[in-house]
């Protein structure tokens, strides 16, 4: 079964996931000084809206199955330029802290979250780069 499913392309809908995308960034850069797990939790979810956001730019959804996380990175993966690569390993890593924190008990640190949001808010402004060059 694949996990994309086509969808007609809606440069409305693209850009408010992308505007999205930059406010949770925001937000997740302001929690670091409250709650490191919020912070990282929050930039996980910006880099999710982003993805989403390109996928969506190329007429493209995910199936809402088990995986579509994976899913959603994988497709942003496979349309970046391959200097991004280190970003996914990074949300792949993000992706599994993530569930065993909401899921089971982890401990997110701050060095770890401020990599996670500064990563986060590099990979926004690339996606936003890409679809502002095919939306302007």
């Amino acid at each position: 079964m694949t996990t994309t499913k086509p969808q007609k392309i809606d440069p409305k809908q693209v850009r408010q996931f992308l505007a999205d995308a930059q406010k949770k960034t925001v937000a997740a850069r302001k929690n670091l000084a409250i709650d490191e797990e919020t912070a990282y939790q929050t930039a996980y979810q910006a880099m999710l809206k982003a993805s989403l956001a390109l996928m969506l730019s190329h007429g493209q959804r995910p199936r809402v199955q088990l995986g579509h996380h994976i899913a959603i990175i994988e497709f942003a993966q496979k349309h970046l330029d391959k200097s991004h690569a280190a970003f996914f390993a990074l949300f792949d890593r993000m992706r599994r802290k993530r569930n065993e924190a909401f899921y089971d008990i982890a401990i997110i640190g701050g060095v770890e979250a401020e990599d996670a949001v500064e990563a986060v808010e590099k990979y926004v402004q690339i996606i936003g780069s890409d679809i502002r060059k095919r939306f302007p």
